[in-house]
């Protein structure tokens, strides 16, 4: 079951994304979910309510305790937890993205954004989903696409290196080409024979390499330099 939390200070906004929440999901055939409406995101935080949700949509101008605060305390607690902020202030974008939320909608123009949020949404929930089996420390585990870092191709075995992570690996007997094929809309770039990249966790391409968010640099070969950039700007917008 999907669990939604929207918080809002003012009734009409709740009602409002609730409705076209609602509309959303049922066009799209989803129908287990359920829906907890908040005035405030004191009353978000307290009990720690948020621990249960999936999905949480936010109102970044609220009293007492703005989004931007509460987004920065759900996430210490829920780094996987989908954020969206609502606000009529396109002024705090920068802002809001720093927390990670896939998504940013004005108030005014909500009915003609809400459709695509879904859609990002569910792809983000869709990526989550999605495991691969390797084998750690404590043995065979299956870990979420979404925390790989990238995946390296040595001595007949996959490594995989794990985001926010760096000493934390996994590994698989398995071909890089494979995995590839397996991951495909998944947001994952194939930059050299031997790595297979999580495009979330690239910072730069540049000067025939892939610097990533950890500080990690990933070769590109020359001959295939242009090709990897070029793609990567066409995943990143699809991913957006």
């Amino acid at each position: 079951m999907l669990r939604i939390a929207v918080c809002d200070d003012e009734k009409y906004y709740r009602e409002k994304i609730t409705e076209l929440l609602k509309e959303e999901l049922e066009k799209r055939e989803l129908q287990d979910y359920v829906i907890e409406e908040y005035g405030t995101g004191t009353e978000l935080l307290s009990e720690n309510h948020f621990l249960v949700h999936d999905i949480i949509f936010l109102d970044i101008n609220m009293p007492e305790v703005n989004g931007i605060e509460i987004a920065e305390q759900i996430r210490k607690k829920r780094p996987r937890v989908v954020l969206v902020f609502i606000t009529a202030y396109v002024d705090y974008a920068l802002e809001g993205y720093k927390t990670e939320a896939i998504r940013f909608l004005l108030k005014d123009i909500l009915e003609q954004s809400f459709p695509e949020c879904i859609e990002a949404i569910i792809r983000k929930l869709s990526l989550q989903a999605f495991k691969v089996k390797c084998n750690g420390k404590e043995g065979e585990q299956e870990i979420p696409v979404d925390r790989i870092c990238y995946i390296e191709s040595m001595a007949h075995k996959l490594l995989f290196h794990m985001a926010g992570v760096e000493a934390q690996q996994y590994s698989a007997y398995d071909k890089l080409d494979h995995m590839e094929e397996m991951l495909a809309g998944y947001g994952f770039l194939r930059i050299h024979k031997s790595y297979l990249v999580n495009i979330k966790c690239v910072e730069e391409i540049a000067r025939y390499a892939v610097r990533l968010k950890n500080g990690r640099q990933l070769p590109i070969p020359r001959g295939k330099y242009q090709q990897v950039r070029v793609r990567y700007y066409e995943m990143a917008g699809d991913m957006l």
